[in-house]
């Protein structure tokens, strides 16, 4: 019995630091969808700054050419699977979408945006990086659903978290038990002698 017990008290150690960085992210990511704003306060990268005064117009706009040179540089490997003009944060915009996501091109400045689901990156027309947000709403939505990102080995982390969070819940309620259980064994051995 006192070998039982030091085994689980071991495993329940353990269970809980290997458990613990896990189970913070998920009950953070469980309290982001919750209350959104709250967490969203202390996130970094949730907004950039886009004004029509960062800017300047071009002398001429970009024609359809021009920018898909430009969103052939993201993700070249990917089949452009639609191609629409739209406005997009206030400028008259070519969007080229993707599987991986859609480069977004300004025809009267030249800035262009590569969005994905998780980020959106706001480049100068000289293909600097100006303005970067992360979508942390999709961030933790997927990896409270899923681990990481969609990615198979987070499941796999997710699941093996999941499984030694129920292997701690359980060795902790056998070690909360067991020592009562001896303590009651004690009283109706006294009690019957």
């Amino acid at each position: 019995m006192a070998a039982t017990l030091k085994f689980l008290r071991t495993l329940h150690s353990w269970l809980g630091i290997v458990a613990l960085p896990w189970v913070i992210f998920f009950g953070l990511t469980g309290f982001y969808l919750n209350h959104p704003d709250a967490v969203r306060a202390v996130l970094p990268l949730t907004s950039y700054e886009d004004t029509g005064a960062e800017f300047e117009t071009l002398p001429t706009p970009l024609g359809m050419a021009e920018a898909a040179d430009i969103a052939q540089a993201y993700w070249p490997d990917s089949p452009i699977n639609n191609i629409t003009k739209t406005t997009y944060h206030g400028y008259d915009s070519v969007s080229f979408e993707r599987d991986a996501g859609a480069v977004i091109v300004a025809l009267d400045t030249g800035h262009y945006y590569v969005k994905s689901n998780f980020r959106n990156l706001q480049f100068s027309p000289e293909g600097d990086m100006v303005g970067r947000k992360i979508y942390w709403n999709y961030v933790f939505g997927i990896f409270h659903r899923t681990g990481w990102l969609g990615w198979s080995l987070g499941t796999v982390l997710a699941d093996i978290t999941s499984l030694a969070l129920i292997v701690f819940g359980l060795s902790g309620m056998v070690l909360w038990y067991l020592p009562k259980h001896k303590r009651f064994k004690r009283r109706l051995s006294r009690r019957s002698a």
